[in-house]
């Protein structure tokens, strides 16, 4: 757009020049009325004054973004009566001058530049729309300071787009911080159950696996939400680690059973042709995705009736088969169904809920792991799902993954740590957490008790919640900072962006964990910090 600008108002220098300097010939007559023919037609704003600002030159184009008729304007006013005064002033004390017509010509006729800026423009009805503007000095062929000539356009519409596009990532922000608070809370309680039931029934430890397991799923895919935006902007990426492919189908199974059971579904997994040591370089959350994905789809569309999942890996190429006896989809669908934000109908959408986003994810990241999708459908009849994905074989020796337990360090209440945490579910977790690592513990509702408490006390590390009540934990931390506190301070926080991250360590924190709680994450920061 500036580049664009930029352009036409140096080519209207030179035609407005021409303008002034023609001396009547038949060639001149010609090539005049072409110049007026560009100034007339072109979509842009052009105004030309002279070099005391009074208008001259008011194209059709500046008439229609404006209000005004051009026998109103032209030798009678100045530009100043479309700008907001208020940014006539604040430009004025930016330049040391005072507020007048100057403002807009001081540089391009002091530094012979084309100055572009935004302004705000007042139409004649008094409404208002943003402008970008482009101001030259003109001046004739002794260089001669002639006058000035603007170009501009109506930005109003990018604006928009643009506050949109910031309001669509601050919800999707949002979004990510309200679902992992309570998921802190759901996975971090599932933790201290299952450890707290050595000596009672198996089937107390299964259920709470299970409630892990979901949390996990669940935690899946607020990331995976989130990095739609990513894809869009192609800087997504697939992670190439070992993974067992018995466990992606065990896992999904386990996950989507009790959904099944709601929804009377019969689900019928077969993964018999994956052998149990089957390991392959992959993304284990990101083929999960896809898989849970597609699998819910047909038990969300399949109510009483049959989904079969099948799955094979031979030849370096994992196959796998998902078939329902549901509603089905037309050819129409069918068609669409990987565009996003894309459903059927109002009155499924309506039914059965959903985002429209889940197939476009799950397409695009079998697209990045070399992989295609294939359906085949028919209405009232259901649907088939092929994915062929090809996955290299790892020796699982030689690239292990680990299945044990997180083993604790304990630091027999040798420590003081301080919670800094407004949400008394994830003060709870987090406290008994930190008992199960012999720690002692004070909790801090906000930012403001946080900074009182580690004044008068000596903590040996503060975990910091971002976002808080009467002072959040950046300004916490700055403030301790300040007090010369210089105990280390961990940002543990909902907040998962890398922005995030960066403000929390440009404020004076020494590290950076996310919600929900992870004992190996959390293990090792403390391992870090505090000598066992």
């Amino acid at each position: 757009m500036t580049v664009i600008l930029v352009a036409f108002s140096l080519a209207c220098i030179g035609y407005i020049a021409y303008l002034h300097s023609r001396n009547g010939s038949h060639r001149d007559s010609i090539r005049t009325r072409a110049i007026e023919a560009i100034i007339e037609t072109t979509r842009y704003g052009v105004i030309e004054t002279d070099v005391n600002g009074i208008i001259l030159i008011f194209n059709p184009a500046a008439e229609k973004m404006l209000g005004y008729q051009a026998e109103e304007i032209i030798g009678k006013v100045t530009p100043a009566v479309i700008h907001a005064h208020d940014e006539v002033i604040a430009r004025a004390m930016e330049l040391g001058i005072e507020p007048g017509f100057d403002v807009f010509v001081k540089n391009p006729r002091e530094k012979r530049e084309v100055e572009t800026r935004e302004w705000t423009y007042i139409r004649k009805d008094k409404s208002t729309f943003t402008s970008f503007l482009s101001i030259s000095a003109l001046r004739d062929g002794s260089d001669r300071l002639i006058g000035y000539v603007g170009v501009f356009e109506d930005i109003t519409h990018l604006k928009e787009w643009q506050q949109a596009q910031k309001m669509k990532d601050e919800f999707l922000a949002n979004v990510s911080h309200e679902l992992r608070t309570p998921l802190n809370a759901v996975m971090g309680l599932s933790k201290l159950i299952e450890a707290e039931v050595e000596s009672n029934p198996e089937k107390i430890k299964e259920y709470a696996h299970d409630i892990h397991l979901s949390g996990k799923h669940l935690l899946d895919i607020v990331n995976e939400l989130l990095d739609f935006s990513k894809i869009q902007a192609g800087k997504f990426q697939i992670e190439k680690m070992p993974l067992s492919l018995k466990k992606v189908f065990k896992d999904c199974y386990g996950i989507l059973l009790s959904s099944a059971k709601e929804k009377c579904v019969t689900l019928n997994c077969n993964h018999q042709q994956i052998d149990e040591e089957q390991y392959v370089e992959g993304d284990e959350i990101r083929l999960k995705q896809v898989i849970n994905n597609i699998i819910s789809n047909a038990i969300k569309f399949s109510e009483n009736g049959i989904v079969d999942i099948y799955a094979q890996y031979q030849d370096q190429i994992l196959v796998v088969v998902i078939k329902d006896n549901g509603i089905g989809m037309n050819e129409e669908v069918v068609k669409n169904l990987f565009k996003p934000f894309y459903q059927g109908d109002g009155s499924i959408t309506r039914k059965f809920g959903g985002t429209g986003l889940g197939l476009t994810i799950s397409k695009n990241i079998i697209d990045m792991m070399e992989g295609f999708i294939e359906v085949e459908s028919e209405a009232k009849k259901g649907s088939t799902f092929r994915l062929t994905i090809p996955l290299k074989p790892v020796n699982r020796k030689e690239n292990p993954v680990s299945r044990t337990i997180t083993t604790l360090q304990t630091f027999g209440q040798r420590y003081h740590v301080l919670v800094a945490e407004d949400n008394p579910v994830n003060q709870l977790v987090l406290e008994q957490i930190l008992y199960k690592f012999e720690l002692n513990v004070t909790k801090a509702t906000n930012g403001k008790e946080a900074f009182d408490l580690a004044l008068k006390n000596k903590f040996d590390l503060i975990l910091m919640d971002m976002q808080m009540p009467e002072i959040d934990g950046m300004q916490s931390t700055r403030m301790l900072r300040e007090h010369g506190v210089l105990v280390p301070i961990i940002a543990f926080t909902a907040n998962a962006y890398q922005d995030d991250r960066n403000a929390c360590l440009e404020s004076g924190m020494n590290d950076f964990i996310t919600k929900p709680v992870d004992l190996d994450t959390l293990n090792t920061i403390l391992k870090k910090y505090l000598k066992a």
